[in-house]
């Protein structure tokens, strides 16, 4: 029997990291490329394509805008219907530390509203609650990118019910769902799931084995696991990693598994 037909023909990937030489992963044009052909072949044709700040965050979003010019052109010249977003993804401890203008310029699709940020790969940062507050105080909301690859939620998962309580918003990986980071990662990708904590999933970091956020294979999961119907469950990888990017509130439907058996 055939798969049910996909319920959206226009797939935003949240966090796709494909602009060249700004991730490892793509290190040159031709690799920009390949990356952005594999996302068109997996259903996307929108992404956000984040900077990565660092020590100098004014540099690092320049250097990802020039990079998304050049890839907007190649893209165009080679026929390949991909739309780019600009965004950034963040170390949450770095946020405190950057200017209003920059926040603003870091936001996912530069809307003004929300940003990506990731956890430490060990450790759980101090003061979440109040970087919250003050983040909502300025209009701006969270985003916490893989969390299943940190430490502290493979330990402990219900640590991030507090933030969602608080207006977070949480985006899994594709790629974790399919253990390509690891089985840690995959079996904390699977109990956020569960227990009804994911908000949105994106292609996220590269795996080694490829960068595509395959929208069906990712659907059929999402299917899968918290059984509901899918135009129910498509709505972590289409209505709401669209309404992020347009900056827009987000109120989620609380995708929780519906028990087994029950129709």
């Amino acid at each position: 029997m055939s798969s049910p037909p996909l319920v959206s023909t226009a797939v935003l990937d949240l966090n796709a990291h494909i602009l060249p030489g700004i991730h490892a992963s793509t290190p040159d044009m031709q690799a920009a490329l390949d990356a952005a052909r594999e996302l068109l072949a997996g259903g996307v044709t929108a992404a956000v394509c984040p900077a990565l700040p660092g020590d100098d965050p004014s540099a690092g979003l320049a250097a990802a805008d020039a990079a998304r010019d050049a890839l907007a052109a190649a893209l165009a010249d080679a026929d390949l219907p991909l739309a780019l977003l600009p965004g950034a993804v963040l170390a949450v401890d770095h946020i405190r530390d950057l200017a209003p203008d920059l926040l603003a310029r870091a936001t996912a699709g530069q809307a003004g509203r929300w940003l990506v940020a990731t956890l430490p790969d060990s450790g759980w940062p101090l003061g979440m609650g109040e970087l919250l507050q003050g983040l909502e105080m300025s209009g701006l909301g969270l985003v916490i990118a893989h969390p299943e690859r940190a430490e502290s939620v493979q330990l402990a998962p219900d640590r991030l019910r507090d933030l969602l309580g608080r207006g977070a918003l949480v985006q899994i990986g594709a790629g974790s769902l399919a253990g390509q980071h690891g089985a840690r990662a995959e079996r904390a990708a699977f109990d956020l799931l569960r227990n009804g904590m994911v908000t949105v999933v994106a292609s996220d970091e590269p795996s080694p084995t490829g960068h595509a956020l395959d929208f069906a294979g990712t659907l059929d999961v999402l299917e899968r696991v918290i059984r509901r119907p899918r135009d129910e469950v498509a709505w972590m990888l289409d209505t709401g990693p669209r309404r992020i990017a347009d900056g827009e509130p987000v109120r989620a439907p609380r995708l929780v598994p519906r028990p087994r058996g029950e129709a």
